[in-house]
């Protein structure tokens, strides 16, 4: 994993970004008389960032539901703190983090694709493609997407999906795959093989 790191770290300038995508329901709507997260970042006490406002990943993208998640049912992935109801839903993240993890940690995919700017996304701006969560800093950047998911689907999918291996230690462009992915500061990067671990 550290080779995994180290490799990331060192093509990490080389990243490019295309996109797509799509999506199904709403998300949660903020208002003085619920308990919905306010607009921006919670921190936790290590520093870390609370991923989807604190509402549970595991939720939105198995039950479509925005359930908010407990403290005491937290895990750290990627830079983020993810918070869940219980302990099945937390279980179920540590065994799959890049299945229930929003693309770009939950940054906006327009702003990157567009702007080539990282820029939070918030969870009243959602949409969902191919089971992924995506988030928009405003609605204009989710009607930009819902209306060429196309060219947002892949927007963290770094170095176009070469193998970052391949690239630094033989010097070829060889596709990675999908199987062989780790997230980083919300890219995904694809390995050739799981050896590199």
């Amino acid at each position: 994993m550290i080779v995994g790191l180290a490799l990331i770290s060192a093509t990490i300038a080389a990243q490019t970004a295309t996109g797509q995508s799509g999506t199904r329901t709403a998300p949660p709507r903020t208002n003085a008389s619920n308990s919905s997260p306010t607009l921006g970042s919670a921190t936790k006490a290590t520093g870390s960032t609370v991923g989807l406002q604190g509402y549970c990943p595991v939720c939105v993208i198995e039950m479509k539901k925005w359930v908010k998640g407990k403290d005491d049912f937290s895990v750290q992935y990627d830079g983020k703190t993810y918070l869940f109801p219980s302990d099945e839903q937390k279980q179920m993240f540590l065994k799959n983090p890049q299945k229930y993890s929003p693309v770009l940690g939950g940054d906006c995919t327009v702003a990157l694709v567009e702007m080539n700017k990282r820029i939070p996304g918030s969870v009243q701006h959602a949409a969902f493609s191919d089971g992924r969560i995506f988030l928009f800093s405003k609605p204009e950047a989710k009607e930009m997407f819902m209306a060429n998911a196309a060219k947002y689907k892949s927007a963290d999918l770094a170095l176009n999906g070469k193998c970052t291996v391949c690239r630094v230690e033989m010097n070829q462009e060889i596709e990675g795959a999908p199987e062989f992915t780790v997230l980083y500061k919300g890219m995904r990067y694809e390995w050739r093989c799981h050896r590199v671990f």
